[in-house]
């Protein structure tokens, strides 16, 4: 039976989620977006306006809301739609506090002794920079902004960036060894008491070739994670994933939602968290959905209504592998940027538009600077997709199109 869905947020990993829903439901999202408007009713509601969320939801008979976004999730919407007996798909605002407040993060991964990079906190400006004058390079340095993380080579490229985060008041600075090896993402599902795995991806965040320049939202992905093993996987569970619930359920936030980790599969094959996820990430999600082989509405619903622990048993992928590549535009004069080759793709490639996408008068899809769109494809085997990703990738074109062309290629 056909469903109304609210989404709540408009990246990447929304476009996904709405998309897959929409093949068997009726789909709400919010903010708007000149993409999204093309198969789902966009609402005008911000994000953060719980009570307006709530009206609407009551008065349009939503049947579920997932909301995705970090601003959605930093309020206490989880909690209002409770209360008022409105199904939401969600963790509340102190369960995802594991996932948004990153020195909170690292303390509570020491504390439940997962393995995790070396790391210090700091609250005071010359406090950090006498830590990174010894500190050995590169490292990481992270504040609480969403994808804030930066790796530095020197102490005088990192002092710079440490002086402008500290005119915030109240501003943290984790500094955090850096790792090296293999990028992962390892994704579950759960009531808050009862988890099971969705899926695993190799993950790239570097913007350059081999691993090189900063940290980005993402620059492709590669599912399942090939090189994650059975025993990798059990280890996650057993060592990351339920020590997490059993804490925040010890500290009365049991987590309902999506919960995934981030981490580095080191060269001597040991692994190493570097933080949570309350959601697959922009470049993970379309090439996990592309594989999934279950109803997302009915795990959702059986999470919501407390009926996860005892009717599901495993969750379903299909047996091949899906690999998603980001395009970029790095054109800062990007007016009448329209994206090309778009009508050569074929059907089954996924194509997911990133919020910059907008329409012109001719309703051509422009790119604007950043992120631009991702491309998905799925084969019986990894070399397969990728094959047939840049393949794809070869006939879209528009000013300043950037894309890796490593993407599950790389030794490491």
């Amino acid at each position: 039976m056909q469903k109304k869905i609210l989404i709540i947020g408009n990246g990447a990993k929304e476009y996904a989620l709405a998309k897959k829903l929409s093949e068997k439901h009726e789909i709400y999202i919010t903010p708007a977006s000149d993409t999204l408007k093309e198969f789902a009713q966009c609402v005008d509601i911000r994000e953060d306006s719980v009570k307006e969320l709530l009206e609407f939801v009551v008065e349009n008979g939503i049947d579920m809301t997932i909301p995705v976004s970090y601003t959605a999730l930093k309020t206490d919407i989880a909690e209002v739609f409770n209360e008022n007996n409105q199904k939401i798909f969600a963790p509340d605002k102190n369960a995802a506090k594991i996932v948004f407040d990153k020195a909170l993060a690292k303390k509570i991964l020491y504390k439940l002794r997962i393995p995790t990079p070396k790391f210090g906190i700091f609250e005071k400006q010359n406090m950090v920079l006498d830590y990174i004058k010894n500190q050995k390079t590169p490292f990481v340095l992270k504040t609480d902004d969403s994808n804030s993380a930066a790796v530095f080579t020197s102490y005088q490229t990192a002092k710079a960036l440490v002086e402008a985060s500290f005119i915030e008041k109240g501003k943290r600075i984790i500094i955090e060894d850096y790792v090296y090896g293999t990028p992962f993402s390892f994704y579950t599902i759960t009531d808050g008491y009862k988890a099971l795995p969705i899926g695993s991806s190799i993950t790239y965040k570097h913007a350059l070739e081999g691993g090189g320049g900063q940290l980005t939202g993402g620059m492709g992905s590669c599912v399942p994670n090939y090189k994650l093993s059975v025993e990798n996987e059990y280890f996650l569970m057993d060592n990351v994933i339920y020590p997490t619930l059993d804490y925040l359920e010890i500290e009365r936030n049991p987590y309902l939602g999506i919960l995934g980790v981030n981490g580095i599969l080191t060269e001597e094959g040991s692994i190493q968290i570097l933080g949570w996820q309350s959601f697959m990430q922009d470049c993970d999600a379309p090439a996990l959905l592309e594989i999934l082989d279950e109803d997302l509405y009915n795990l959702f619903y059986s999470c919501v209504i407390g009926s996860f622990s005892d009717e599901v048993e495993y969750i379903k992928n299909k047996d091949m592998f899906a690999s998603s590549l980001v395009l970029t535009c790095k054109n800062k004069n990007n007016k009448e940027n329209v994206i090309q080759g778009l009508d050569s793709i074929d059907e089954e490639t996924k194509v997911v538009f990133y919020p910059a996408v907008t329409k012109n008068r001719y309703l051509e899809f422009e790119a604007h600077q950043g992120a631009v769109l991702s491309l998905t494809t799925a084969s019986a085997t990894a070399s397969g997709a990728v094959k047939k990703m840049y393949e794809e990738a070869g006939d879209i074109s528009f000013e300043s199109v950037y894309f890796r062309k490593d993407i599950c290629k790389m030794k490491s």
